[in-house]
């Protein structure tokens, strides 16, 4: 008997979660990649997901926290470093691997075999998500395992999870063209990852490990007094490497990325808090009110007291 795709969580399980259904036209499904699936889980404690015999890909990336993802796979291709992180069950024709996955981790998995996945106690995790299919889906995994494990690590991780919130975005507004526009992103997800060189995932990983661990240190530090030459110098990396690798990877500029969180900060305090304009300036690390206020109608298409009323 097959699984179901989705199943509800209890809300004391997750913090956060969104998740959009789909049942493609005749036409769709005959032509184009589809979404059966996509969504976003931040958990809040361990939640077992189990599934076996699907007509589905899933697509996974882990955003934050740790977890395990057991699947069983008829194509298992690990190398040293792939055996360090993976347990694998007692010989069988098939081996059910188990992969202890952190923040950064992608899998691609063929969904006909068993696979569960389940957050990590300590560290839950948060996920984005999307099973899929279309008429050329098994010629594009087939291709990519040819190359790659089912577990990988990817140079173009933003771009990949930014590729899944746009299908979702399409799906809950529901516009004419979704169906198009998801194809098209799933076939950048692909592409993306089938023609990524297993020679240079190491030296692109280490970059984009050394990349995450500048915007978590930014996420921690937006409030304070930031320079690109400071954090050139504290990641041990040049500012003009750095600042056209941190654009490539995150679609936006470091100094951008820093006015965003603010903002965000920000709109957060004006829609949660009594402060006045002036204290949540500071408290979001701009001591110029009358600045904070120019960036924030330049970001935003209207004054902080304006998104206030709004909202």
């Amino acid at each position: 008997m097959k699984d179901f795709f989705f199943e509800k969580y209890k809300t004391s399980e997750v913090t956060s979660t969104r998740r959009v259904i789909n049942t493609p036209s005749p036409f769709t499904r005959e032509h184009l990649f589809y979404i059966q699936e996509a969504g976003y889980l931040k958990s809040l404690k361990p939640h077992l997901s189990r599934r076996n015999g699907l007509q589905s890909y899933l697509f996974l990336l882990v955003l934050s926290g740790s977890g395990e993802v057991s699947y069983r796979d008829p194509a298992a291709r690990m190398g040293g470093a792939e055996r360090a992180r993976t347990k694998t069950a007692p010989a069988e024709e098939t081996a059910l691997l188990t992969v202890h996955a952190s923040a950064g981790d992608c899998f691609f998995l063929d969904c006909t075999n068993e696979y569960t996945h389940i957050s990590s106690e300590d560290e839950p995790w948060e996920l984005l998500w999307l099973h899929f299919y279309g008429p050329q889906t098994d010629a594009y995994y087939t291709l990519f395992r040819e190359q790659h494990n089912f577990h990988f690590r990817s140079a173009h991780f933003a771009e990949l999870s930014s590729a899944i919130w746009s299908v979702i975005h399409y799906h809950e507004e529901k516009a004419d063209d979704a169906d198009l526009l998801t194809a098209q992103q799933i076939m950048n997800i692909l592409t993306l990852i089938c023609t990524e060189s297993t020679e240079t995932n190491a030296t692109a990983s280490a970059l984009s490990d050394k990349l995450r661990d500048i915007v978590h240190y930014l996420d921690e530090h937006y409030t304070e007094d930031i320079s690109l030459d400071g954090l050139a110098e504290q990641f041990y990396i040049s500012k003009y490497y750095l600042s056209r690798e941190f654009k490539k990877e995150f679609g936006t500029t470091i100094i951008q990325y820093i006015l965003s969180k603010k903002i965000t900060n920000a709109k957060e305090l004006l829609r949660y808090s009594n402060s006045s304009i002036e204290d949540i300036a500071g408290l979001c690390g701009i001591g110029d009110a009358s600045y904070f206020n120019k960036v924030f109608k330049k970001i935003e298409g209207c004054t902080a007291s304006e998104y206030r009323k709004r909202w």
